[in-house]
């Protein structure tokens, strides 16, 4: 075999081996999941994980790089810049990212599936992955749009929990599914479904932060 055929084949095994993955960790988290099974879905021998990426850690951090890469090229994230009026701005955010947790398409099928793993048992390094690449990107536009509605100076750690507050209401449908299925509730699957429930999301949001900037500075 010629230096350029061993590439591809070595290129295409570590590719087949990263899609596999992203599947059995998506499926059972780190911690279930088998190299093994890794390994057989990829067509690969066993000891192909530690000769392309060295570790099953360091496989799961480089599905972590790409699902987290992935959630945010899905869709472009709306900036404060792209509406005149900041409430417009975050309307189009909450909605953006309720899609984007709530929905597994074909350009993110990991990521939504790896964070409900994460939430109930983290791993090492996994989320300073996704905060690097997804969340903190993610939160550093948010803060910007509830300044921008705000719209005066207020304490550090008012403006950090008016963020968190609107995060939360975005990705507690995604963390709460098996108990608001059980009262009946079920979260939206369907994109028209999410973006009805975001237009809610995004009322109450907006109607809290707008209280905000009507008060004084008490706080």
């Amino acid at each position: 075999m010629s230096d350029f055929s061993s590439s591809i084949s070595t290129d295409d095994t570590r590719d087949r081996l990263l899609h596999a993955a992203g599947e059995e960790f998506a499926r059972v988290g780190f911690a279930s999941a088998s190299v093994r099974a890794i390994c057989d879905a990829a067509g690969a021998n066993v000891s192909a994980v530690k000769y392309h990426y060295g570790s099953k850690e360091s496989l799961y951090l480089a599905v972590w790089s790409v699902a987290a890469e992935q959630m945010v090229i899905a869709e472009p994230m709306p900036t404060v810049e792209d509406f005149e009026d900041p409430k417009d701005a975050l309307r189009a955010y909450v909605a953006w990212f309720m899609r984007l947790v709530l929905t597994e398409s074909k350009t993110h099928p990991w990521a939504g599936r790896l964070l409900a793993h994460e939430t109930v048992s983290p791993t090492p390094g996994a989320l300073d992955v996704f905060v690097k690449h997804c969340a903190g990107p993610v939160t550093k536009e948010i803060s910007r749009i509830v300044k921008a509605i705000v719209g005066k100076p207020m304490p550090a750690k008012t403006h950090d929990d008016l963020v968190f507050a609107v995060v939360a209401l975005c990705v507690n449908p995604k963390h709460s599914c098996e108990i608001l299925t059980k009262l009946g509730h079920p979260p939206p699957q369907s994109k028209a479904a999410i973006n009805r429930m975001a237009s809610v999301m995004a009322e109450f949001a907006i109607s809290g932060l707008s209280g905000f900037a009507g008060k004084g500075d008490e706080r």
